[in-house]
């Protein structure tokens, strides 16, 4: 099975919401949207983290900033960016290609850091491409929209 994380674009109200504990948000999802107000990066998040932090980021746009850390959870507590964050990750994003984040891909140094799936090298980092560009189209919709985004591992 494996632990996935989830990815939400919100309002930055919703985001206020979700973060006082008041109401988690349910996006609206529209059959005719180019692309879809939740993504989901499956198993490949802990990858993608390790490497967009080997690259530099100067966020963590796959785990947020966590919240909501008092209460209980089965892996860790949900993360936001606000919108501000949102529009740095987009930028970062849109200006570093796959080929670029995959020469970060280190075998030994990511399996000392226990990132899952282990065995990453450089070839087996193509296994990311589709989920990195997911990623970089969903932070561009985001930012352009002015969104929020909420983050789970589910």
């Amino acid at each position: 099975m494996g632990i996935s994380m989830e990815l939400m674009r919100v309002s930055p109200e919703a985001a206020q919401a979700a973060l006082a504990g008041q109401a988690w948000p349910r996006p609206k999802m529209r059959d005719d949207e180019e692309f879809r107000a939740v993504l989901s990066l499956d198993k490949a998040w802990n990858a993608l983290q390790w490497l967009l932090t080997a690259s530099g980021c100067p966020v963590d746009p796959v785990m947020g900033t966590p919240f909501l850390e008092e209460q209980p959870f089965d892996y860790a507590p949900p993360g936001l960016l606000t919108a501000e964050e949102v529009l740095r990750a987009a930028d970062f994003l849109a200006g570093l290609d796959f080929d670029a984040l995959a020469d970060f891909a280190d075998e030994d140094a990511m399996d000392e850091d226990d990132v899952y799936p282990s065995g990453y090298d450089r070839q087996r980092a193509e296994e990311l491409r589709s989920h990195y560009v997911d990623l970089q189209r969903f932070y561009e919709t985001a930012a352009a929209a002015e969104q929020c985004v909420l983050t789970t591992l589910t």
